[in-house]
């Protein structure tokens, strides 16, 4: 039933019911009132309710980081050395569930304690540039867990549907998680990878590295992982980190009676100066760029000589490195090379040479590794 006129009376005689309520402003004088120390979560690394970035490469330990850093901050202990407040963790998982549950007993292993409760992982990814999803994650986080102090979003590329490229849509997507996430308290850790041909920038949208509040970087230095803070806006940036991976056996045993083996990363000290390697061109940087592709399409996990000659394969027992063979790493890489030449033999004897002669440059400046038939980017 319709209201009557004296009910619209009413209600319009009394407009401060219906008035928005002020724009928050603080004076300067109270803000400066009181000494202010950095509310850390992990101290050192991520404060309370920032929004921090993890980027690396394939094989760089990310993923072993950030599930190193939420079960610490779960269980409120020292992440080498580093305080935490405990806290609840959820990690938005949108890869590796087959390998989650070894690296948790790994963890288990490492820090002598089992699996913390207060740590949450979820079943499925979540599309995190929809609002409503959005909002329907941090409904489902509240019921789980009202006070959640730490939010990881493990893959930025598996938990959003748009192109990361987009600056709208990585727009939308940091909108969101202030919106929706941030609201609840939390700290959020966003990860992702690295760019195509080079581990010193995320993959996609500047936009990204710009709604930060700190980044952070994993690359490979042969056998080691080295952990850098590339952007602190409030704080002051750690020196390089580096680590060691080391294979842990599970007490879970497999098909054969022996024990199911996964990976941690055991801190080994201050990372040691990495020499600078050479700039690559456009051409080079599309060959190398054709050489994750290669992988990605026709890799192959590498032979026992492989493993046994190079670092950096022994003990990766549950992540997928993989190497490939040069024929379709030149099939790729033959695809963007243009060559200023009419005659169809002319063309191609162009591009083996201009293909032969950036292998070289890739090796040589140590971006990548060839034994055999078979060749790997040095960050895989």
């Amino acid at each position: 039933m319709l209201p009557d006129d004296d009910e619209f009376i009413e209600i319009d005689a009394n407009p401060e019911q219906s008035a928005p309520k002020p724009f928050p402003f603080i004076s300067a004088a109270e803000l400066t009132a009181k000494p202010i120390s950095i509310p850390w979560l992990l101290e050192g690394y991520i404060e309370r309710g920032s929004l921090n970035l993890l980027f690396g490469g394939p094989g760089t330990g990310k993923s072993l980081l950030d599930l190193d850093w939420g079960f610490c901050v779960a269980h409120g202990i020292h992440w080498n050395g580093c305080p935490t407040e405990q806290t609840d963790v959820v990690v938005i998982a949108g890869e590796g569930f087959a390998g989650m549950a070894r690296r948790l007993k790994a963890l288990e292993v490492k820090h002598g304690r089992p699996a913390p409760e207060r740590l949450f992982i979820s079943q499925r990814p979540g599309d995190l540039i929809d609002s409503n999803n959005a909002q329907w994650i941090a409904d489902s986080i509240m019921a789980l867990c009202p006070n959640p102090g730490l939010i990881i979003i493990d893959t930025l590329h598996r938990n959003m549907t748009g192109d990361e490229n987009s600056s709208a849509d990585i727009g939308q997507f940091v909108a969101n998680i202030d919106n929706h996430l941030k609201p609840l308290g939390a700290a959020v850790l966003i990860v992702h990878h690295s760019g195509h041909g080079t581990a010193q920038r995320s993959r996609g949208s500047s936009s990204i590295r710009a709604a930060m509040d700190a980044e952070f970087s994993a690359t490979k230095d042969g056998a080691n992982v080295v952990l850098t803070c590339t952007k602190a806006k409030d704080f002051e940036a750690f020196s390089p980190q580096q680590f060691t991976l080391k294979t842990v056996d599970l007490p879970w045993p497999d098909d054969d009676g022996e024990p199911l083996k996964s990976v941690v990363l055991e801190h080994a000290g201050d990372a040691k100066p990495v020499t600078a390697k050479r700039r690559l061109s456009a051409r080079d940087d599309a060959i190398l760029t054709a050489l994750s592709e290669a992988i990605d399409k026709h890799g192959v996990e590498p032979s026992a000589e492989i493993k046994d000659k190079f670092a950096g394969f022994k003990g990766w027992t549950n992540r997928a490195a993989k190497v490939v063979h040069i024929d379709h790493w030149r099939e790729l890489a033959y695809q963007t090379i243009t060559v200023d030449c009419e005659a169809e033999e002319g063309k191609a004897d162009a591009r083996k040479k201009a293909f032969k002669r950036c292998r070289n440059k890739l090796f040589d400046s140590g971006f990548i590794v060839e034994h055999g038939d078979y060749a790997w980017p040095i960050f895989h």
